[in-house]
């Protein structure tokens, strides 16, 4: 068992360090780059030109050929891994041409450590020391000071290595408690499957889920600092690093079986493909935060009022089976979820409001079961579950039609290009041109060009 256990903790710290190893080195060619090149000024505006049947001019056609197979040699040089974030990233980049740019921009955005950051970034600390205390089963004062030295230690972190903190914004700071959040979970259920029934099996779990959660929480750190995927797919991505296990774990309960290790594999399983699922998934649209949100609060309400309906159930037939109830509620709340917000584009400010009042919601309904006095657990869990339910539904449908009213004729005609329309009147030219047609000898005819009275400018 020891061996086993020695081994497990080996390879997993092998495969998080390979992880991260192989995130930090980074091309010199990037995805974002090459949106970057593509969007030049000086090409988009000879491409229009080109688009809408002017001439160019032999320096524009000279300059437009070199130019695509320079971008042609440049996209053939992006890795894979760059190919699939340009496909995912561009329609979000794309976006960014539309938002109105302030005259004076930071470079760099100052990142601070907010209150909520130290928290959990300390609570991750006591959980590390605690482990390690239990674990070595620590009695007296060394029982609660391992705790507080480890929580200290993780508060300390960016006094003690700055550089790693350097240039990190929100993103990497979300990825990195997701990480650790996720690589609790799978370590601990790689205790399970290692230890099963044995009597150290609490003791492999805990300590696999500290391993876990701090090679995970840095491997994720590493990867958003160097790669900066966008929040909605980091948040996609914990959305399926969570429902792969509860799903995995579920399907498992359903045929009633109590084998521990099965239950550590099926946690394990649930959670890889979570994960590249949900990798997938994010591919395939470019979803904001606020739409990851939306998706998340409604998944919960879904299974909520599946968990409602076995329990109402359960009374009167007592089957594992009916695991497979809420389970399928989470199945179908997130893919009705993500076909839902697509076009819709919610802001963070949105998703959050969505879940923060759907949250809301449900502690009413909490408090409407509590008046009712039901000993049904159904009452308690389907009330809540159907106010949160309610809520998130109102409020998306009304930030769904606030947002596509947004989308008038002129935003979708300058989906891929910002463009600015301007009139200028020259009335003085009118005497310029009396002068200048005055000087043939042929009465009608001016062989000298004339003078726009009005001048109209389309700049892109």
């Amino acid at each position: 068992m020891k061996i086993s256990y020695y081994f497990a903790t080996f390879a997993l710290i092998v495969f998080i360090s390979g992880m991260t190893f192989d995130t930090m080195s980074q091309g010199l060619y990037s995805a974002r780059g090459f949106w970057e090149e593509y969007n030049k000024p000086t090409y988009r505006e000879i491409k229009l030109k080109q688009a809408v049947g002017d001439p160019l001019t032999l320096d524009e056609s000279a300059y437009l050929k070199d130019y695509e197979e320079y971008l042609n040699s440049y996209y053939q040089r992006l890795s894979d891994d760059e190919k699939a974030k340009y496909q995912q990233m561009r329609e979000q980049w794309d976006r960014e041409l539309l938002l109105p740019q302030k005259k004076t921009q930071p470079s760099v955005e100052e990142f601070e450590w907010r209150g909520r950051d130290r928290a959990i970034n300390i609570a991750y600390g006591l959980y590390y020391g605690l482990s390690i205390a239990l674990i070595t089963e620590l009695e007296g004062p060394g029982a609660a000071a391992v705790p507080l030295v480890m929580g200290g230690l993780w508060a300390l972190g960016p006094v003690i290595n700055p550089q790693k903190y350097e240039n990190i914004d929100r993103s990497v700071l979300r990825a990195n408690n997701s990480g650790k959040l996720l690589g609790l979970i799978y370590g601990g259920s790689l205790g399970l499957l290692i230890g099963g029934d044995s009597e150290s099996t609490d003791k492999i779990a805990l300590g696999l889920s500290t391993l876990g959660s701090i090679g995970l929480g840095e491997a994720a750190f590493q990867i958003q600092k160097n790669k900066r995927f966008s929040e909605g797919h980091i948040e996609l991505m914990r959305h399926y690093g969570i429902i792969g296990p509860w799903l995995g774990i579920a399907a498992l309960g359903s045929i009633g079986s109590e084998n521990v290790n099965l239950y550590g594999a099926s946690l394990l399983a649930g959670g890889a493909a979570g994960l590249l699922i949900g990798n997938k998934q994010s591919m395939k649209y470019p979803y904001t935060r606020g739409d990851v949100d939306n998706i998340s609060t409604f998944t919960v309400a879904t299974t909520g009022i599946g968990f409602a309906i076995s329990a109402e159930i359960l009374q009167e037939d007592a089957s594992s089976a009916l695991l497979l109830i809420p389970a399928a509620g989470t199945l179908l709340g997130t893919i009705w979820g993500q076909k839902a917000v697509k076009g819709v584009n919610l802001s963070k400010k949105q998703g959050s409001t969505i879940s923060y009042g759907s949250g809301g919601s449900a502690l009413i309904g909490l408090g409407i079961a509590a008046l009712i006095q039901s000993p049904s657990p159904a009452v308690w869990i389907g009330i809540p579950s159907v106010f949160a339910l309610a809520t998130q539904q109102i409020l998306f449908s009304k930030y769904k039609r606030e947002n596509l009213a947004n989308q008038t004729l002129s935003g979708r005609l300058s989906k891929d290009r910002k463009f600015d329309f301007t009139v200028k009147v020259n009335p003085e030219n009118y005497f310029v041109n009396k002068q200048m047609a005055g000087r043939t000898n042929i009465p009608g005819l001016n062989p000298n060009p004339t003078q726009s009275l009005v001048n109209f400018k389309l700049a892109f």
